[in-house]
């Protein structure tokens, strides 16, 4: 499952009413660490791209 997936996932069972704060933290913690991974596999997708685009030269 890609990041973003799983982010919307967890945005939709934040909504749900039915939630402790404690859970609702959890979720919101899981979703925050998704998203810096998301972020760091778009940096390393853009480095790479970086290095091959000088390699061409």
């Amino acid at each position: 499952m890609e990041y973003p997936e799983a982010i919307e996932i967890l945005k939709k069972l934040l909504k749900k009413q039915s939630l402790t704060a404690e859970e609702k933290e959890a979720i919101t913690t899981a979703i925050g660490v998704l998203s810096w991974g998301s972020l760091a596999k778009s940096r390393l997708k853009a480095q790479k791209a970086r290095r091959e685009k000088s390699a061409e030269w």
